[in-house]
């Protein structure tokens, strides 16, 4: 039987081995140490975040004291346009009314016009025919005929005017029945209304329209008071606004810092 070897022997060599430390690496030249990341201040971290919600709760409390200025102002907003919707249709209607008096005194003055050109006309017509006759009454023709055919009867004369004498007889034979003619136009121009009629009729209507411009101007004078009333009401809103905005503004930027 081979003897044991001793133990001891034995592990010291293996201990001495593990004692054994492990060169260490060599810092090559000129390579410089990395610095140690310290770890995050936490404390600081929410010291900050709280310090941010702090200011934003009091730009939002100055915030609401202008939104509350504004709805101050701005009370009582449905009962003016309400208001000012009942002024504006009494404003239509009057309008409207007033529209169709001036139809019709348009269509009056149009047939006031045609009136009066249909009577120049007659008159026109009436002295023409007056012209070409050149006699008021049919006796008067009558006259002048006989007084021709005497002449024709008793006077020597040479064959054209003779010829003359008969053309004129024929031509006053012709214009006597023209004579009653112009008789019937100066009566019926005698009769005839040249739209006179139609001035008291416009005078009406010019009366009636005085009547619903001066309502008119009524309700007008209601609406600027109301409009005057609610601008003294609001005063001038537009400053409070914009600094509303800007301090909404100053929120927004606030938090995005978070």
């Amino acid at each position: 039987m081979a003897p044991k070897a001793d133990s001891k022997a034995a592990a010291k060599p293996k201990a001495k081995a593990e004692g054994k430390a492990k060169p260490a690496k060599k810092k090559e030249e000129g390579e410089e140490e990395k610095p140690k990341m310290s770890p995050p201040d936490k404390q600081a971290f929410d010291d900050k975040v709280a310090k941010i919600q702090e200011d934003i709760e009091k730009l939002q409390k100055k915030q609401k004291s202008f939104a509350d200025k504004i709805a101050e102002r701005s009370g009582g907003k449905e009962e003016f346009y309400a208001k000012k919707a009942e002024l504006r249709a009494q404003l239509d209607e009057l309008s409207g009314k007033m529209n169709e008096l001036q139809a019709k005194k348009e269509d009056i003055d149009k047939a006031m016009t045609g009136k009066r050109e249909e009577g120049k006309q007659m008159r026109n017509q009436l002295n023409s025919m007056k012209q070409s006759i050149g006699f008021t009454s049919e006796k008067d023709i009558d006259k002048r005929i006989a007084d021709i055919e005497f002449q024709l009867c008793t006077t020597s004369m040479a064959l054209k005017d003779e010829k003359k004498l008969l053309a004129e007889i024929q031509a006053l034979k012709r214009n006597r029945p023209k004579v009653n003619q112009v008789a019937q136009m100066e009566s019926q121009l005698s009769s005839f209304d040249p739209g006179l009629s139609m001035k008291d009729q416009k005078a009406a209507i010019n009366e009636e329209m005085a009547q619903y411009r001066e309502a008119k101007k009524k309700v007008q004078e209601k609406m600027t008071e109301l409009t005057e009333k609610r601008k003294d009401q609001i005063g001038d809103i537009s400053g409070i606004i914009e600094q509303r905005d800007e301090i909404g503004k100053l929120i927004a930027a606030k938090i995005k810092e978070r």
